[in-house]
């Protein structure tokens, strides 16, 4: 089979056409004619055999090969990027706008960014805490440009790389679920993943259930389940002790894998962007069983 190499160029014009939804404006930002940005999608379309944008008069489709192929083309662009960075002295002070989900390890990777504050000093952050659907909201309404969340599945616009982590039930030290009837729940409030889990869960296995605390704070939901008020879903980033582990044997459902994400704008990166994505995955896969690192 012959192996066919997809240059960098026509990837880097294919993205951000799709990212700006226009190939004028992908133009200006490329620093090319709007005819030879069309030729390279046309001559990227031909590499790989597929239709990949659909334009129907001012509106723009991404075909569903061309979604897969841009998940493998920003990564692609950052390895190429992160390269380059190694040879690349001009200075730059963009600001990246940076999401992170207050439900999945959100103080690690604060911690992690704060100390990247302090050990790049040009390096310009806003950074934004939020439930992972507000992020992922707020990603297609160009208010971040950068964000870790958790989502639903498939492969939504602007998803780089992916991991995917089992949750497990937890409840204060001593506390058995066998106790209840109706099993308290601690949890986040209405959209966040791991509300969903544990509620389709006891849902499907016929267990009555009642959300007796919530709040969009991870450390409130931690301090209600060290407090005995109920039980919730944690993974091995956000245990603490004063919590224990519900075990299979005590009859709680088993919950669906989590799918964490990190997405990106790839036509808002800059070399410190580049470095942030870095840092961020690797805080994200020292979370990881081996297992889980995709």
């Amino acid at each position: 089979m012959r192996t066919v190499n997809l240059p960098t160029d026509l990837l880097r014009s294919f993205v951000t056409v799709i990212e700006v939804k226009s190939f004028t404006r992908a133009a200006d930002l490329l620093g090319r004619s709007q005819p030879a940005v069309s030729l390279q999608i046309k001559r990227l379309e031909e590499l790989v055999g597929y239709k990949l944008i659909h334009q129907k008069g001012r509106v723009m489709q991404v075909s569903e090969k061309g979604e897969a192929l841009a998940m493998h083309a920003r990564q692609i662009l950052r390895l190429n990027d992160l390269a380059m960075g190694l040879f690349d002295r001009e200075e730059r002070h963009d600001t990246l706008r940076v999401g992170l989900p207050l439900d999945y390890g959100v103080r690690r990777l604060q911690q992690t960014l704060t100390a990247l504050m302090r050990s790049e000093p040009d390096l310009r952050l806003v950074i934004r805490c939020d439930l992972s659907q507000n992020l992922l909201d707020a990603l297609l309404r160009d208010e971040v440009d950068m964000m870790v969340a958790l989502y639903q599945g498939g492969d939504p616009q602007f998803l780089v790389r992916r991991w995917q982590e089992q949750p497990f039930w937890v409840g204060a030290a001593g506390q058995r679920p066998s106790d209840f009837t109706d099993l308290p729940l601690v949890a986040h409030p209405p959209g966040c993943v791991y509300r969903q889990r544990m509620t389709e869960a006891l849902k499907l296995a016929r267990r009555g259930w009642q959300v007796v605390f919530s709040s969009p704070d991870i450390d409130a939901v931690q301090q209600a389940v060290r407090d005995g008020l109920g039980f919730s879903s944690l993974t091995n980033s956000t245990m603490q002790p004063g919590m224990q582990r519900i075990a299979p044997e005590e009859g709680l459902p088993e919950l669906d894998p989590l799918r964490i994400g990190l997405f990106y704008r790839q036509t808002r990166l800059s070399g410190g962007g580049n470095l942030v994505a870095e840092r961020l995955t690797q805080v994200i896969e020292g979370f990881l069983e081996p297992g889980e690192v995709t």
